[in-house]
């Protein structure tokens, strides 16, 4: 039945859609029917744009009152250049093509030679007297640009607009007048690109051929479904850059995205997936299946400034579970994108291949974070699914030239793991000011200063069907966040452009967990040093409850310069500059009731209490720089882009990153690119500073109804498990592809890489930590009715525990691309068909220790520790395409795409899974004692002895799991109802298409594929 609905509203809408638009189509194209008539220019121009989409530059004089006359009947007969031509020439005037579908506009004149520079959404030239530009600025061998920034619709000024010169490193913003300029710009094509919030980001080429002054009056159009081309998809970065996604807040509104963490489906070869905000969020660019060292290494950067996990501690026992804490937390990995919403966000750049050197502590990438800033209207947003409510509120006020713009906004959601049930839920809260202000005049200083207050707050309350273990989770964290940043156009020879950064965040981070534990008879002893001492009884049963408490504190600073200039043939832009990085944490760290202390291990392992606040602080000591050089090689420009980074970090020593990306056209509009690098990672507190390890041994348990003759002692061990070795985690990565333009409009990029890393954190029994402890045993003796203890045998135990290391060696490679056919005009539909082949691979390079039990009945211990050869992991291989079809109706101020994402293939299997170990470790004397080959294929487990050696490996895991192919159609739909009112619906898996498939590697055991049915709604006001 459901299926049938859904059909049935997706038929209707496209249908009525279609309708409406076949109206409007009509009612625009009337104007056809006339006979020839005469008109006045302007209006001319505006009759060929809509037919033919065509653009046009001309100085405003020339065309002012001139009127043309045209048969308007026969316009679709011709194209646009024969009807400029027919028109202009009787006037004096010439149409000159500067481009797709571009025409400057001139007087014909003798010797004319007209400014060679390609526009895109511009109107040229303003009047020289209304941008008053230096007589200094203009020196013999370079050029200043200057411009004005105007709405097109209602030629308002737009203020605060982004201006910037990529391949100079320049940027500036507009002034209250709409106004901005460039001053020395060497000869040669430059790009200006210009973005403001809430309107279509424009580019325009100037050729910079002579010293003058280049004016433009460039008009941007708002951001509105109204306008003929809209961005909802990620777009790819431009060759000579590190290879990155680009995705624009339309794409993030229209994707209803509620999180970071969603955004992230639009990457080439990432899977659609329903939001789930119940649990931690990770994201590991290149990684099939993110783990904590690929998390870790994604890097976060909101605003310039890192989110840094590193200071999170909210671990029980390191020693015994790892960075695992019984409740939602991401410690030991990164950034938990959950805590980011997406409403507050302008733009999003996922850098997926080899970075520039001025980021750093990362390893697969990063992703840049841009948030509104600048003058908005109100803008409240309200948004509801089968698991999320969401209410979202924002306003951009401006407070005049003098106090610059400050933009607020609130968010609030709450989001159920299961609609059923209401004791799992997980709410958010977060607040935002950002205020941004342009200072000075002749050497401007744009500066942005932020505060963020938010709240996450995970709370499974106990199952009302849960009698027996009584489980309650909760983990709560708190951010306060501060930034400022600057962009200054200092304008010297050696500091062009001057950007700081500056943050400090301070987070409370409150973790709950509670279960009912029972047991054996076990001794209640808390002591935190190596100590044999008489002990009382701990409870056969109780409700045992631990709370993490930390306050991690991050700071961070970062200044950079850049400059540019030439040397010979070679054109500069250098960058180069220094960030400083602290993580701390002052909470109290673990605490609990010692006498209701956490679950006791079975080898005698157990949890102590810890403080944070003691732990030393990590930092980080970094310095780059950087020299894009481009150069005429064979009559084509070559792009090399080449660093070197250094990063200095407390207690693991520095680490050198060079990396080099170049970018080389082997024809017109055939782009060649590649790079080549290194990215390292610093170990979080976490791993460099593990609790220590706990061991309670029973030393003589004499128990007895009668409390006063119960006799219990016990031994504690500590054991120190940090490990001074570790090193920096670093990532070798490589990638070469092409980008290619062609039939006007289209474009595809092709990209090949290869990573490899290197010094991967985990948590690992090694041979420095597992021991060989003697412990005595006593024995308790009636002589006469009196009793007394006396010491009996001596036995070893072998107290084992995980350390951090430097074991994780992790390999991704694959091929991306990214197809973008461009907009059908007879469909009103856009394609766009990416993808990726991925293979990730992940594997321990340290042997595989594990203490299995003892094979003779009333032992503690076996006798024998097995050893298993190194190269322990998985491999998963997966490939994916995704086709868009965006059907966009312009005049309905509707857009709906939908997409068909296909999981050709989807792979994985176990890597060196070897049952026979290749040594042990004797519990007699701890020695290490390797076994031949001949020795292992004699093991057996019908010998008792040898199964303490032996790893009950099902053959199952040696079978390579792989699925068949797999469809899922999701839908969105997004419509503007005027120019104030919106909304959205979304849906996914249209078709409720839920295969079930049996599994190739447990034949008995079948699976049901596909994300389910889901869907959700929003509507969104401006006032």
């Amino acid at each position: 039945m459901i299926k049938k609905y859904a059909y049935a509203f997706i038929s209707f809408g496209l249908l009525t859609c279609s309708l409406q638009a076949a109206q409007a189509q009509f009612q625009t194209s009337l104007y056809e029917a006339n006979e020839q008539q005469t008109i006045f220019l302007v209006d001319a121009l505006k009759r060929i744009t809509q037919e033919w989409n065509t653009r046009f530059v001309y100085e405003s004089s020339l065309v002012r009152e001139v009127k043309v006359t045209y048969n308007w009947r026969d316009l679709r007969k011709s194209n646009a250049e024969n009807v400029l031509q027919a028109i202009l020439t009787p006037k004096g005037l010439v149409p000159v093509n500067i481009g797709d579908n571009y025409f400057s506009i001139i007087k014909l004149e003798r010797n004319n030679s007209p400014q060679h520079s390609t526009v895109s959404n511009v109107s040229l030239l303003i009047p020289a007297d209304t941008i008053p530009i230096a007589p200094a600025a203009i020196k013999s061998s370079s050029g200043a640009i200057t411009g004005r920034v105007t709405e097109k619709s209602s030629g308002r000024p737009v203020i605060a607009a982004s201006v910037s010169v990529p391949e100079l490193g320049l940027f500036t913003v507009t002034d209250t007048t709409g106004t901005f300029y460039f001053k020395e710009i060497p000869l040669g094509k430059v790009r200006v690109t210009i973005q403001s919030l809430n309107t279509v980001p424009s580019e325009t080429t100037v050729i910079v051929n002579t010293p003058q002054v280049y004016k433009l009056s460039l008009e941007l159009d708002k951001q509105a479904l109204a306008l003929k081309e809209v961005q909802v998809v990620a777009s790819e970065s431009r060759a000579g850059s590190a290879t990155a996604s680009h995705i624009s807040q339309t794409a993030i509104e229209h994707l209803q995205a509620t999180s970071l963490a969603d955004v992230m489906q639009l990457l080439p070869g990432a899977l659609a997936k329903n939001p789930d905000m119940s649990k931690v969020n990770r994201f590991a660019i290149r990684q099939i299946s993110p783990d904590n060292m690929g998390s870790l290494g994604t890097a976060v950067i909101l605003n310039g400034a890192p989110l840094s996990n590193n200071a999170n501690l909210q671990s029980l026992n390191t020693a015994k579970s790892g960075a695992l804490a019984g409740f939602e937390t991401s410690s030991g990995g990164g950034t938990d994108l959950r805590q980011v919403s997406a409403d507050n966000i302008e733009s999003i750049e996922v850098i997926r291949g080899v970075p520039s050197v001025e980021y750093g502590d990362l390893t697969s990438g990063a992703i840049l974070v841009k948030t509104k800033a600048g003058p908005t209207p109100y803008h409240l947003k309200a948004r509801i699914n089968p698991t999320l409510t969401q209410m979202w509120l924002g306003k951009g006020f401006a407070l005049g030239e003098k106090y610059g713009s400050l933009n607020l906004d609130v968010d609030y959601t709450k989001s159920y793991s299961d609609q059923r049930y209401d004791y799992n839920a997980f709410n958010r809260v977060t607040i935002n000011a950002l205020h941004s202000k342009k200072f000075f005049k002749n050497q401007p200083l744009f500066a942005t200063t932020g505060f963020t207050f938010a709240t996450n707050l995970d709370n499974q309350k106990q199952d009302p069907d849960d009698y027996a273990q009584k489980i309650v989770r909760r983990s709560k964290d708190m951010a306060f966040r501060f930034n400022t940043s600057g962009k200054w156009s200092l304008q010297r020879k050696f500091a062009r452009m001057l950007n700081y950064t500056l943050s400090l965040n301070y987070s409370v981070q409150d973790g709950f967990y509670q279960k009912q534990i029972g047991g054996g008879i076990t001794p209640l002893i808390n002591s935190m040093k190596d100590t044999t001492m008489y002990s009382s009884y701990l409870q056969s049963e109780y409700l045992s409850k631990y709370w993490i408490n930390g306050r991690p504190m991050n700071a961070f600073a970062k200044v950079t310069n850049s400059f540019f200039g030439k040397t010979g043939v070679f054109k500069h832009r250098v960058l180069m500059g220094a960030e400083w990085k602290m993580d701390a944490n002052f909470g109290d760290g673990k605490t609990f009731d010692l006498n209701l202390p956490p679950a006791i291990g079975s080898d005698g392992s157990v949890t102590r209490p810890r403080p944070f606040k003691d732990i030393p602080a990590l930092q980080q000591l970094s310095a780059y720089a950087e020299d894009r050089i481009t150069a005429n090689f064979l009559q084509r420009q070559l792009t090399i882009q080449a660093g070197l980074r250094y990063d200095q970090v407390s207690k693991t020593g520095g680490v050198l990153s060079p990396r080099v990306n170049l970018a080389y056209p082997l024809m017109p509009k055939l782009y060649l690119r590649a790079g080549v690098g290194i990215t390292a990672k610093s170990p979080s507190l976490l791993y460099l500073y593990p609790e220590n390890a706990y061991f309670d041994y029973i030393n003589l348990n004499s128990y007895s109804d009668d409390p006063s003759k119960r006799v219990m002692i016990a031994t504690t061990k500590v054991y120190q498990p940090a490990n001074e070795q570790l090193k920096m985690a670093v990532n070798n990565k490589k990638e070469i592809g092409f980008d290619w333009q062609f039939a006007d409009n289209k474009r595809l990029t092709i990209t090949a890489y290869h990573e490899k890393l290197k010094n991967g954190y985990s948590f690992l029994t090694t041979f420095n930590s597992i021991n060989v402890m003697p412990l005595q045993l006593y024995k308790v003796v009636n002589n006469g009715g009196q009793q007394s203890v006396e010491t009996g045998a001596v036995i070893n135990r072998m107290p084992a525990y995980d350390m951090p290391v430097n074991d994780a060696l992790n390999t991704n490679k694959g091929v991306e691309f990214d197809l973008d056919l461009g907009r059908f005009e007879a469909l009103r539909t856009s394609f766009v068909f990416n993808g990726a082949y991925m293979n990730s691979q992940s594997i321990s390079t340290n042997y595989y220790i594990l203490k299995g039990n003892p094979y003779r009945a009333g032992e503690v211990e076996p006798d024998r520790v097995g050893v298993y050869a190194p190269g322990r992991g998985k491999e998963d291989e997966q490939f994916s395409t995704t086709l868009r079809m965006i059907h966009h109706i312009p005049q309905l101020r509707f857009v709906i795409t939908l997409s068909a994402q296909t999981l050709w293939v989807s792979k994985n299997k176990y890597l060196n899974y070897d049952s026979l170990a290749v040594g042990y470790i004797s519990r007699t004397d701890g020695s290490i004692n390797w076994l031949s080959e001949d020795e292992r294929m004699l093991l057996s487990r019908k010998n008792l002895a040898d199964r303490e050696i032996i790893l009950p490996i099902s053959p199952a895991n040696y079978i390579t799991e792989s699925w068949k192919p797999l469809w899922l159609f999701n839908m969105r739909l997004t419509k503007e109802i005027g120019k104030n009112i919106g909304f959205s619906f979304y849906a996914n898996n249209v078709f409720m298409s839920n295969p079930l498939e049996r599994s190739t590697r447990n034949p008995t055991t079948y699976d049901r594929r596909n994300q389910r049915l889901f869907f959700g709604t929003e509507i969104n006001v401006k006032f």
